[in-house]
């Protein structure tokens, strides 16, 4: 009986390192699912009943995930932005997650996060202590990967699957001399 135990941390502090040593893995996954919840959320169409049991099982399972707290370290940082310099899905994740804080839902703590960035965003690496990736390191967890989102429709479903990609930088020199893009 010990040997199956020790086998088991074994087997647990190999996979929370690989998580630490690459910036993604476990950590990455818990951000990915608060991402999926999030635009299920915002999803417009569909069977809202349906879609509210979806993302509260990717809420569910991200709030399981985020053991290292570092899904609600990137909340508390991201709430703390300007609006104006957020990028669209930073924006869509701050807002999914800033709600009224219910104490009996499962993932109280991700509205707790939103609420600690927003009021004293300086205090996020302090509270979250337990996570050691950067807000950067973070937000390259969820993006460096795709994304895939499925739809549910009553004749068919639909799977998106989210890519970031790096925009090219435009030289507003070269285009105002040459007036080309």
């Amino acid at each position: 009986m010990l040997f199956g135990c020790g086998s088991r941390l074994v087997v647990t502090i190999w996979i929370v390192a690989q998580g630490l040593a690459f910036g993604k893995g476990l950590t990455s996954n818990s951000i990915r699912e608060l991402a999926r919840g999030a635009i299920l959320k915002s999803w417009p169409f569909g069977d809202r009943k349906l879609l509210r049991s979806m993302t509260a099982e990717y809420e569910e399972y991200a709030n399981s995930l985020d053991f290292d707290d570092c899904g609600k370290k990137l909340l508390c940082q991201l709430a703390g932005k300007k609006a104006a310099d957020m990028e669209w899905d930073e924006e869509m994740l701050v807002k999914s997650y800033s709600k009224d804080i219910d104490y009996t839902s499962p993932t109280v703590q991700f509205s707790v996060a939103t609420q600690v960035g927003k009021s004293s965003p300086e205090n996020c690496d302090t509270v979250y202590s337990n996570c050691l990736l950067t807000k950067q390191e973070l937000l390259n967890s969820l993006r460096d990967q795709g994304l895939s989102v499925d739809i549910p429709g009553s004749d068919r479903s639909c799977s998106f699957y989210f890519l970031w990609r790096q925009n090219d930088k435009v030289d507003e020199k070269t285009t105002e001399v040459t007036g080309e893009n």
